[in-house]
């Protein structure tokens, strides 16, 4: 059984996010410019959205279809589809060393598509948790409720989102798998990640700590300058610096931890390729 370098993943994929960040921005430049000024555009409006209902009614909880206008909805939906093109492209970058057939690589085809469809289904494994806790939540009141089986509910809520927690870390080496062409195999995922759970964890708490201290830093320097005349420019660029810079280690972090649970280090993994992330 394989075992994870935590600490060498991640600083492999921030090394190669440093040596590789205008390769990678150049591979996929069109699709990384609409989906940065589809995230932007979303805080913005979602930001706006928040404090009108909230002078509306300060007292007032606001619900999730409240905040979520039309026009927040249509720029996620730019995000969700342009991501998997981003995405898949990087992968293959990290794992392969493809850079792409052409100047300009718009593409949402097979590969992409399984790519959202494993997202999807990533995402959806904190469903049962999810939808346990809210009726825990409905039977909660003591006068019209009951509350025996709400907090039985609750308990059971609480092992389901450990549960999803667990296989969600665990099945995110799907994300790579699939953008280099390898099956939807949700049992050859669990194979190779066996006894890495914790490693696998610790792997994503760490790039979360570096990337917090970036943002931190990035934040402060944006704040300073957005205070000289035309600074706001430099504060935006910071802040798509801050999304690219993310997205980069994330994916490279999956593919890197693939790669060397797989043994495509060593050509004897799913696809034999070797390791082409710091060439």
């Amino acid at each position: 059984m394989r075992k994870l370098d935590v600490v060498g993943t991640v600083m492999e994929a921030y090394r190669g996010a440093y040596s590789h960040f205008l390769d990678l921005v150049k591979l996929v430049w069109l699709p990384v410019t609409i989906y940065i000024i589809a995230n932007i555009a979303q805080q913005a409006f979602l930001q706006r959205r928040l404090e009108e209902l909230q002078q509306q009614d300060p007292d007032s909880l606001i619900s999730v279809t409240e905040a979520f206008s039309l026009p927040i909805v249509l720029l996620m939906l730019v995000g969700l589809f342009t991501w998997p093109m981003i995405a898949v492209a990087w992968h293959r970058f990290v794992l392969l060393g493809d850079r792409g057939a052409g100047a300009v690589n718009f593409h949402f085809g097979r590969r992409e598509a399984v790519f959202l469809l494993a997202s999807i289904f990533l995402v959806l494994l904190a469903l049962p948790a999810f939808l346990v806790a809210m009726v825990s939540g409905a039977l909660a009141d003591p006068v019209s409720g009951d509350t025996a089986l709400s907090f039985g509910l609750a308990i059971l809520a609480l092992v389901l989102a450990i549960a999803a927690v667990y296989y969600s870390v665990r099945l995110a080496l799907l994300l790579p798998a699939v953008a280099i062409g390898e099956p939807l195999n949700a049992r050859a995922i669990l194979e190779i990640t066996k006894g890495n759970f914790w490693r696998l964890l610790g792997m994503i708490i760490l790039n979360m700590l570096f990337i917090m201290v970036i943002a931190i830093a990035l934040n402060v320097v944006g704040a300073l300058i957005s205070l000289i005349p035309g600074g706001i420019v430099v504060a935006i660029g910071l802040q798509a610096l801050y999304i690219i810079l993310f997205q980069i280690t994330s994916v490279a972090i999956l593919s890197i931890a693939y790669r060397d649970l797989s043994g495509m280090n060593d050509g004897m993994g799913m696809s034999g390729a070797g390791d082409v992330y710091d060439r």
